[in-house]
């Protein structure tokens, strides 16, 4: 219950007149006259009238001053967040050779024009997948129909993912050429594709421009050479074994092998050549989604990060050219050994070879994963795998700043954006003076800049002077000049408390930058400025700004309290420059599946819609808009109500529930024993799980818990962490039923309810949330769940509990229950249950 709030204001202007004259007989005995025409009174009155006003603005708690309470308890207003989601290109025309670059922050756009940008630049490879095939002992099970069949899911290593499980992912050849087809005397599209994948596929670039005279065939057509001067390279048919090599006398050194297949013609059979649908040599990303709707969610503790290192290690490899599984270089994993949704990134091989995996007779290009250490808790199921599929986030940019190091060279090269293809860019150079206490930029001119389109890089060239090699030094700032306000651009007139208004908003604050330009020693320079909340800890020199984000507005310090930007020196000269600037809208980013379908503007001709679409599988989640004043008190007070600190046994529990990112089920926190320091908490841990027998929890999972609960325990405290005891029981009884139900029906009835409603660590006890640790069974207490179980059971006969425990040496004790320790949980796998028919 909240204290009740004092009223300051409780007295009105005639009851402050009443008190006052009731006090001027005793302070002025000689003043007599208290009329309104007295001077005096009058006197009274404007006081009176003053001292009202004050009371009543004392009695008045602003919006400033909530925003600056709600500070002082470390919770500030959120700003609007972006929707996001996943978004699958596909080519149009799957037999496509050129991989097509998605450059970052490409716009993609719904039919009510709300925009996303891409989060990450994307190579899309004409690859399909053709086969997803989970192997576990002996089975072999292909789960492609399940990958594409919306609300199913399936296993990556079976049920319990242990060691020596693989999960096969096979790619469906490349169509090349045809072999007869290769070379010809005029110009073919056999041949075109076959210089085109040997360049943008190989790295051989050398093949690109050569006319069809340089293609020959050798030994009875069994060879194609293609020469230019010293440099050759052969394609040697071997049709015995269904495949061409390629040999080159220079430029590659792997053994490399295109897949050969003989296909019915009307007049002939064809030999056609296939090849691996990857570019060599780049990085090309997978989409595991992951089923995530289970009973126990992932621990959720306020905006803490997720601190788990997983104990399970996870083999990549790939079927090479030698004809062995070799291993596959894997980039960036952000599905933590698939624990989560996310991209696992690879670098693509040169020399991929088919095979088929027993037993399925397509031959395909294969990857592989392997678990090479077991340990999952919970092990994982997938609902669906994509290729060139990429996250996208419900913003819209207008500028932007990229920032890179130079490396003292004329020409250099800097990531690609979508921004920097399409629009204007100004190049600015990091200005270095051991004196100056900002930082100050200078605008750069003499250079060129190369937007050759489907290239991972720009290239700048230097003309004249270079900048030196430093790090963070070079910047580059894109947007589009035909904006409403091009680049953002205001002129100070150099008086306090200036502000300026964007009319775009609302904006992303945190990625929002400004710069000011400034002269010193008679040259200009552009200065960042650093944005504030307020400017009530800013001095009269810092380069300080406030930005309402809600309604696009900038406002400037008045000399005292931050500084003010110097005035320009004519009105049409800006020296105020918006750098990096992106609008957000909320809660309406959060659109429906299959609604993102449009590339925005697109950065050059490969990404037009009659080459590439774009889908979202999945609707976009996570827009809301900008948090109001009321939100923020509310979160404040749930906030306040958060355990954060372990002091009771209690405390211990809720915290291990909510530890980020894992699937805690049970949580115990066992005081001492004796002999033990008063100061030692053991806490001990159950992890979901979905199998008969519990899973233990990893050495990871436990340090993951064992870090968390660190952070909120007292300074004294010492902190155990520890796996559950599991004691298997099982129930041997003589049960009687009714004579008009089911025999084996009912049998089965009582036996799932003993599994799983009662016997069980997480579903059983008597209140269906899990056995208590360490509570007794009972004969007793079984007996009612026996005849509670089923509505044809008229009576146990006979009840005997039997108990599985090798390492502590649990026992039935004289009466027939079984005593267990307080760290220990029951479950049970089978029991004996017979059957005699009684009474109708």
């Amino acid at each position: 219950m909240s204290l009740p709030l004092p009223q300051l204001d409780d007295k009105t202007f005639a009851q402050f007149m009443e008190d006052a004259r009731k006090l001027i007989p005793r302070n002025a005995p000689n003043w007599t006259d208290h009329n309104t025409h007295d001077p005096g009174i009058t006197f009274i009155e404007l006081f009176a009238w003053l001292t009202e006003i004050q009371r009543y603005y004392l009695d008045q708690v602003r919006d400033e001053n909530y925003l600056k309470f709600l500070k002082l308890l470390g919770v500030r207003l959120k700003d609007a967040n972006s929707a996001t989601t996943d978004v699958t290109f596909s080519l149009v025309d799957q037999q496509m050779l050129t991989p097509v670059l998605v450059p970052q922050k490409t716009k993609l756009t719904t039919k009510g024009k709300v925009v996303f940008e891409t989060d990450e630049s994307l190579l899309l490879v004409p690859a399909q997948l053709g086969k997803i095939i989970s192997s576990y002992g002996r089975e072999r099970k292909d789960n492609l129909d399940v990958d594409r069949q919306k609300g199913l899911s399936f296993y990556a290593f079976g049920e319990t993912a242990e060691v020596g499980n693989f999960l096969y992912l096979g790619f469906d050849p490349l169509y090349l050429f045809d072999w007869d087809k290769v070379p010809s005397s005029e110009e073919n599209a056999d041949t075109e594709r076959l210089k085109q994948y040997l360049n943008q596929y190989l790295g051989i670039s050398w093949v690109k421009n050569l006319d069809n005279q340089a293609i020959s065939k050798i030994n009875d057509g069994k060879i194609i050479a293609i020469r230019d001067g010293n440099r050759e390279l052969t394609l040697e048919l071997d049709e015995g074994n269904n495949r061409v090599k390629l040999v080159s006398n220079s430029e590659i050194s792997s053994e490399i092998y295109f897949y050969v297949s003989k296909e019915d013609d009307k007049l002939n059979d064809k030999l056609i050549v296939y090849a691996q649908p990857f570019p060599a040599y780049k990085t090309i990303p997978l989409t595991f989604n992951l089923f995530e709707n289970y009973p126990v969610g992932r621990g959720i503790h306020g905006e803490q990060p997720v601190d788990f290192i997983p104990s399970v290690s996870l083999k990549w490899e790939y079927y090479g050219g030698t004809g062995y599984w070799q291993k596959l270089r894997v980039e960036r994993d952000e599905t933590q050994v698939l624990y989560q949704s996310g991209r696992v990134w690879f670098h693509t091989p040169i020399d991929m070879r088919v095979r088929n995996i027993f037993p399925f007779p397509e031959q395909m290009y294969w990857l592989r994963i392997k678990v090479d250490r077991a340990g999952y808790e919970l092990a994982p199921k997938i609902n669906s795998i994509l290729l060139n599929t990429i996250s996208a986030t419900q913003i819209d940019t207008f500028t932007e700043v990229t920032t890179y190091s130079s490396n003292g060279e004329s020409v250099q090269l800097f990531p690609t954006s979508y921004l920097t293809l399409k629009g204007d860019n100004i190049l600015q150079v990091k200005m270095s003076d051991g004196y100056w206490k900002n930082e100050y930029w200078q605008d750069w001119y003499d250079y060129e800049l190369d937007k050759t389109e489907n290239h991972e890089a720009i290239r700048i060239t230097f003309r004249g002077e270079i900048p030196p090699a430093a790090i963070n030094n070079v910047r580059v700032i894109s947007y589009f000049s035909d904006s409403d306000h091009p680049q953002g651009l205001f002129h100070s007139n150099g008086l306090p408390n200036q502000s300026f208004s964007l009319e775009l908003f609302p904006i992303v604050t945190k990625t929002f930058q400004i710069q000011v330009k400034e002269k010193i020693n008679n040259n200009y320079y552009w200065c960042d400025w650093i944005r504030v909340d307020d400017f009530d800890a800013s001095q009269p020199e810092d380069p300080h700004y406030v930005l309402d984000p809600q309604n696009g507005e900038i406002y400037f310090g008045d000399g005292v309290n931050g500084n003010i930007p110097p005035v320009s020196d004519s009105q049409n000269e800006y020296n105020i420059r918006i750098i990096s600037c992106q609008l957000v809208r909320g809660e309406q980013g959060n659109v429906e599946a299959n609604t993102i379908n449009e590339i925005c503007n697109p950065a050059y001709g490969l990404l037009d819609e009659q080459f590439i679409t774009v889908k979202n599988q999945k609707a976009a989640l996570g827009g809301n808009f900008h948090e109001s004043l009321e939100e923020g008190k509310l979160r404040a007070r749930k906030e306040l109500k958060r355990i954060d600190r372990a002091v009771t046994s209690e405390d211990f529990e809720q915290l291990t529930l909510s530890t980020p990112g894992l699937r805690v089920a049970r949580a115990k926190a066992i005081l001492p024993q004796e002999q033990e320091p008063n100061s030692l908490v053991r806490v001990v841990v159950v992890p979901y799980s979905e199998t008969s027998k519990p899973t233990q929890p990893s050495p990871g999972f436990l340090q993951a818990v064992h870090r968390h609960l660190n952070k909120h325990r007292l300074i004294t405290t010492q902190i155990e962490v520890i796996p559950s005891h599991f004691v298997e029981v099982s129930v041997r009884a003589v049960v009687r039923i009714w004579s008009e139900f089911n025999p084996e029906r009912t049998r089965e009835e009582i036996e799932n309810f003993l599994k799983q409603k009662f016997l069980h660590p997480l579903t059983g006890g008597r209140q269906g949330q899990g056995w208590s640790f360490g509570r007794t069974v009972y004969q007793s207490e079984v007996y009612q769940a026996i005849e509670n179980s089923s509505e044809g059971v008229d009576c146990v006969e006979d009840l005997q509990l039997l108990v599985r425990d090798t390492d502590r040496g649990i026992r039935v004790d004289r009466l027939g229950n079984i005593p267990i320790h307080p760290e220990s949980l029951i479950y049970s796998t089978r029991h004996q249950i017979e059957i005699v028919s009684g009474r109708s």
